[in-house]
Parts: C-alpha cells; sequence; structure tokens
C-alpha cells in the first residue's frame, strides 16, 4: 500500500493503542485534529497483513481524506 493511512481513536484509548503498536515495531505518527477530542495515528507504507492487523485493532476507526 502507497499512501499514509490514519486511524482515529480516543484520548483515553491512545497510551493502550501506542503500548501495542510499540510492541509490534511498528512504525506511526499521531497527531490532533483541529477541532476534535480524538487523535489519528498515521502509519506509511504498510503492507497488507500490517493493514488488516491495524483495521482490527482499531476497529475499523480509519480517518477518511
Amino acid at each position: 500500500m502507497e499512501q499514509n493511512i490514519s486511524f482515529t481513536v480516543s484520548w483515553s484509548d491512545a497510551t493502550r493503542l501506542a503500548k501495542m503498536l510499540q510492541a509490534r515495531n511498528l512504525r506511526y505518527a499521531v497527531k490532533q485534529l483541529p477541532g476534535k477530542t480524538t487523535l489519528a495515528f498515521v502509519f506509511p507504507k504498510l503492507s497488507l497483513s500490517q493493514y488488516v492487523y491495524l483495521y482490527i485493532l482499531f476497529g475499523g476507526k480509519r480517518q477518511e481524506g
């Protein structure tokens, strides 16, 4: 997959998910969305298996756009 993929989460879920991602050695950036109470985890260049793992981990809460 070529483009960056973003998933949104609440602040309360962010720490737990960050620990899980660090254990898997996945590269990511965290961005606060303007005017929102959620965070976006942004992932560059994922393999299909990594995307599926993240989709399940984040409960399908993918940020569009």
